[in-house]
């Protein structure tokens, strides 16, 4: 019962709040974006706050490549996962060999019908074809729950979804969120559980983490998705709509189809026992069409000796039930729907239950919400690649259809038997790193609530320079010679928008500074430090500090160096370069402090740790424009 009732919370922790919680960012941040600050719908608007008129550079250009090329690889995994369910249909209809293995070329012919419909859906807009098809889907999936739900035993069913509720929100909130599996992660002689009772090192990473992959590699498509048909709508509806709505309405599909699942599998165990313990055979209920499927008596079980029946059967005409098949797990669904074949009705006895008619239907509403996540996808992506525009030519939204369904295709038909595989690793590849940005949009959706909320919300399409601080670096950490990016990307020609706001081609003293700080960073620190020591009283201090710095400069890459030799050097270098860190993150927010421009210890840490070249050449390019500090603190 435990285990029955874990597969249910673990497979709601996948497809609850967590993940909804990256759709929600993405839709939040670039609604506000977009709609409040004039500022056009596509996800480098979100970072405006920290890059400010960056964005329409080389950086901007970065996140939302990085944007269209993760949805891409996250519409193809759904579109390989559903083709590869709808042809395991398609085969239980006959309408496929049940025999063939060798399923590539079926696999390709229904990605291309299905890119088909999602094509011609895409073309007719988003009023009418993408919007049809998603409510005719949402509505066919309604349609088989509900039928699914009144066939089985509905108490059962509307326990479970009480228990699952409550079960959710006490492990799904707080607890399985942080669940990395640390123990069960160990290999053998790496310690290990001996008694044999440890996961296998594999699931967090086949499951978990790519559930969470794979719902961020889908969250710029959703995100904007969401923004896109959100416009006037407040936080709080939005966050209802898409956070709160979808993850009751998966508790109650999970719940149910689930529960369905669980209680017939079980049922599959129950007679297999019984054939064991009463028939000496264990297949003796087993069904002909698998050796999986048991099939259940249609009437109550008696053996001699024994006064009571060994089977009660409260449920006739739901025959046979199906073990779980870990071989072919899209199996698993049309099991259940071939369940429901109420044997021995109908007219002459005859009747052929509903298997056919629910799996039929399963398969065109599969197909129904696949189209409909291409035609959205490629919607969505066509509006990154314009800069946000929400006009284009046809022709952008059949290339972007296309080729979500030539990169389907290349990943199955490059996977061969290890589809599944290749689908999987494209979504975790690209999604997993989207990550970090998710997380700082969180702040940036902070820095734009605190501004309407200074500036009046009633304004529209107020300035999004608002975002920024009166007073800022001279030169940014991710400017200077990062600016060679620019270059590289306009062929030489940098805008002159961008070049008024400080996007220029970076000059021979950020070369040089750069240069120079990343192989004798203790140079420039000791000049920052006499600049701050407006009195000169710490000039002992400043030289210790300096000398510190230095030793451990060298010392963290002779030890990196010697780790190749034995790697605990490697922790030591480590621990040698985060100390260094620690040290200019100090200098940095004094200086910060001194001249008055804000900022936070996380942005101090990445600047002065992996970037600790720009990080020095920042503050003495800002020295330089500052003047003398002595005579303003005077």
């Amino acid at each position: 019962d435990e285990i029955d009732q874990w597969a249910l919370e673990i497979t709601l922790y996948h497809w609850g709040f967590a993940g909804w919680s990256p759709y929600i960012m993405i839709a939040i941040c670039c609604g506000l974006a977009s709609y409040a600050f004039d500022l056009p719908l596509t996800v480098r608007s979100c970072f405006y706050p920290i890059f400010g008129e960056y964005i329409w550079g080389w950086i901007g250009d970065a996140i939302d490549g990085w944007s269209v090329v993760m949805t891409v690889a996250g519409v193809c995994t759904s579109l390989g996962l559903g083709v590869i369910q709808i042809t395991t249909g398609l085969q239980r209809l006959e309408w496929v060999d049940p025999t063939k293995t060798e399923l590539t070329g079926v696999y390709v012919a229904i990605i291309w019908i299905v890119t088909a419909f999602a094509t011609i859906s895409v073309v007719t807009g988003l009023k009418m074809g993408i919007k049809f098809l998603s409510v005719l889907g949402f509505s066919l999936g309604c349609l088989i729950l509900f039928l699914c739900f009144v066939m089985e035993k509905s108490y059962y069913l509307m326990n479970l979804l009480v228990q699952t509720t409550g079960f959710y929100m006490q492990w799904s909130i707080f607890q399985v969120p942080f669940w990395t599996d640390s123990f069960g992660s160990l290999n053998p002689g790496e310690g290990r559980s001996v008694d044999g009772n440890s996961s296998e090192t594999w699931w967090i990473g086949a499951w978990t983490v790519f559930y969470m992959a794979w719902w961020v590699a889908w969250a710029c498509f959703v995100g904007l998705f969401i923004a896109r048909i959100s416009k006037n709508r407040t936080i709080r509806s939005v966050v209802f709509g898409v956070f709160l709505a979808p993850t009751a309405y998966a508790i109650i599909w999970f719940s149910f189809m689930g529960g369905i699942g669980l209680r017939q599998a079980r049922q599959a165990l129950e007679l297999e026992k019984l054939g064991t313990d009463f028939f000496q055979d264990a297949a003796h209920y087993q069904s002909d069409s698998s050796e999986f499927c048991y099939d259940v008596p249609q009437e109550d079980v008696y053996v001699d000796g024994v006064e009571d029946p060994i089977f009660v059967n409260t449920l006739p005409g739901i025959t046979p039930v199906c073990k779980f098949d870990t071989t072919s797990s899209p199996a698993a669904w049309f099991n259940v729907m071939y369940s429901y074949s109420y044997p021995g009705t109908g007219p002459d006895g005859n009747f052929g239950g509903f298997g056919q008619f629910l799996s039929g239907l399963s398969i065109f509403t599969l197909a129904i919400y696949f189209i409909t996540s291409s035609d959205s996808g490629s919607l969505v992506v066509d509006t990154l690649a314009s800069n946000g525009a929400e006009e284009h030519h046809w022709l952008q939204r059949v290339f972007w259809a296309f080729t979500e369904g030539g990169v389907a295709t290349g990943l199955l038909v490059a996977g061969g038997s290890d589809a599944l595989g290749a689908l999987q690793a494209a979504s975790i590849v690209f999604g997993l790193p989207f990550n970090f940005l998710i997380i700082i949009m969180c702040w940036c959706i902070l820095v734009m609530c605190r501004t309407l909320e200074e500036h009046g919300q009633a304004n529209e399409n107020m300035d999004a320079r608002l975002f920024m601080p009166k007073k800022t670096w001279k030169m940014p950490v991710y400017g200077g010679i990062c600016n060679v990016m620019e270059v590289l990307f306009s062929f030489g020609n940098i805008n002159k928008t961008l070049q008024a706001s400080g996007l220029t081609a970076p000059t021979a003293q950020h070369f040089v500074g750069f240069a120079k700080n990343a192989l004798f960073p203790f140079v420039t620190l000791y000049s920052v430090y006499s600049a701050i020591d407006l009195k000169g009283k710490n000039k002992v201090t400043n030289i210790i500090g300096t000398l510190s710095y230095a030793a451990l400069h060298v010392g963290w890459i002779v030890l990196f160096i010697c780790g190749t030799i034995n790697y605990g050097f490697v922790a030591l270098a480590w621990t040698m370069f985060f100390t260094n860190t620690c040290i200019l993150i100090s200098v940095r927010m004094t200086l910060r402090g001194m001249i008055g421009i804000s900022g936070n210890i996380v942005g101090d840490f990445v600047a002065c740790s992996f970037l600790y070249p720009q990080a020095l050449l920042q503050m003495e390019i800002q020295l330089a424009a500052e003047g003398d500090l002595s005579a303003g603190d005077s």
